[in-house]
């Protein structure tokens, strides 16, 4: 063996493969912030956190692959989701009481779900054009809902539990199909 070599590339060669060996090791360790922020998983929220009193959740999406869901329990909630074009898909699901919730979709393979229990419950679903298809479910007592296509393969299934007049439902064009369960 050439220890001329050795001996004069020997020690760059050793602080190359320390420094290489450090930022390998630095690369894997969490960022400084990594851990330091506030956990607010439903698991480590104090009790008075729990309520979920005014809590507002909004998805705002436009263009290509949408997608978007919810979900909510507590008191006096309210979700929106509002897409534009595309793939859309859309859903929310909520719990307690005074929730509303709002899905607005207008162009491509729409799909909409919202599905609520509770007290003073309002829902919306608002689609306007391609594959269509919507789904409100309330199981509470003076829920409200509003429902609207606008055109192509509709299909609307609506599930009231509350007694009263049905919920306003537009339709107006293309394939059509409208499922009431009271």
């Amino acid at each position: 063996m050439d220890t001329s070599l050795l001996s004069r590339f020997g020690p760059l060669l050793g602080r190359t493969c320390l420094s290489l060996g450090l930022a390998a090791l630095l690369s894997t360790a969490p960022p400084a912030s990594h851990g330091s922020g506030i956990d607010l998983s439903p698991g480590e929220l104090p009790p008075s956190e729990l309520a979920h009193d005014g809590v507002r959740a909004h998805i705002a999406q436009q263009g290509s692959m949408n997608t978007g869901t919810m979900a909510q329990t507590g008191a006096d909630s309210a979700a929106s989701i509002l897409q534009d074009g595309a793939h859309n898909r859309a859903g929310t699901t909520q719990s307690g009481i005074g929730n509303t919730a709002l899905v607005q979709q207008t162009g491509a393979y729409n799909d909409a779900q919202i599905i609520q229990a509770g007290t003073d419950i309002q829902g919306e679903i608002h689609q306007t054009g391609a594959f269509n298809r919507g789904r409100l479910a309330q199981y509470a007592s003076n829920s409200d809902a509003h429902l609207n296509q606008i055109g192509n393969f509709n299909q609307l299934t609506v599930t009231l539990t509350t007694p009263g007049p049905l919920a306003p439902i537009t339709q107006i064009g293309s394939g059509l199909k409208l499922s009431v369960y009271r």
